[in-house]
């Protein structure tokens, strides 16, 4: 992971691999125009995908305005969309262009996105959405953080997951806030009727995590997230490498590289935020 750029959007992102694999390596190639990557959520009001050219700095120095537009379609409808774009700074002097669009998305269906230079060079991608994702119904115990979940997806689940802050307790106060995250795909159980459900005691793993016993853990804030994408997801990519980091060899993107995918995300909160105690 450390091997790649990292950026965070709030998203979040996923479609690709049909069953033709067209979601072929990069290959060196001097007409690629812009790198692409973000993900369309389907329970989200606003759509994010980063956008930038390639041949000059990928997280450049300098806020430079390089003239993009991008536009966003609906393919059943033919509906064009301008997106708006919005500059980011990370820690220090780097830069990056994300886009950003107030739509809310349909499941189940084809949207294209299209970067274009000045000049007129263009990179696109067509993406896919999944259905829409009944939330969850989840049942949480406090004794050794159980969780207990319950739902419906009609599409792959991809990410499951309980989100924890948390410290641990010293003698002089706590150490600094954490986030230690769980997954439950492994222990998930999926049934023929698109069921699945979810039980797991969590307790032990956040000790673990935190090199302390379980009785000195101070958790400030729980959450359950559940996403599914469409039967093109590839298989070898996390949805956490796909929203935070430049993906290094695999693109869907055409005249250009990186990945933008569709999804459908839900997030559960388990307890009310609570601020960190400190030393």
């Amino acid at each position: 992971m450390s091997k790649f750029i990292h950026f965070i959007f709030l998203i979040c992102t996923l479609t690709f691999l049909g069953c033709e694999n067209s979601f072929e390596p990069l290959q060196i190639n001097e007409e690629l125009t812009f790198s692409m990557n973000g993900v369309l959520d389907v329970h989200a009001d606003t759509q994010w995908v980063r956008v930038m050219p390639i041949g000059r700095s990928l997280i450049p120095a300098e806020p430079v305005d390089h003239g993009t537009d991008v536009e966003f379609s609906i393919q059943s409808t033919g509906e064009v969309f301008a997106l708006e774009d919005s500059l980011y700074k990370f820690g220090g002097d780097t830069y990056v262009w994300n886009y950003w669009l107030t739509e809310s998305l349909n499941g189940n269906e084809s949207y294209e996105i299209v970067a274009e230079s000045p000049e007129g060079d263009q990179s696109r991608v067509v993406l896919s959405t999944p259905s829409s994702l009944p939330e969850p119904e989840v049942v949480y115990a406090e004794d050794f953080e159980s969780i207990s979940v319950s739902g419906i997806a009609l599409d792959t689940i991809v990410v499951a997951e309980t989100r924890y802050l948390a410290q641990a307790l010293t003698e002089v106060g706590c150490t600094p806030e954490r986030e230690i995250v769980i997954s439950h795909l492994k222990e998930m159980i999926v049934t023929s009727g698109d069921e699945y459900s979810i039980n797991s005691e969590n307790l032990e793993e956040i000790a673990t995590e935190l090199g302390v016993f379980a009785d000195q853990i101070r958790i400030n804030h729980r959450e359950f997230v559940v996403v599914t994408a469409g039967p093109d997801w590839p298989d070898d990519v996390g949805l956490s490498e796909l929203e935070k980091n430049l993906p290094e060899v695999d693109s869907n993107v055409e005249g250009g590289t990186g990945l933008v995918a569709g999804i459908a995300r839900r997030k559960i909160e388990i307890s009310e935020r609570r601020p960190p105690c400190e030393n």
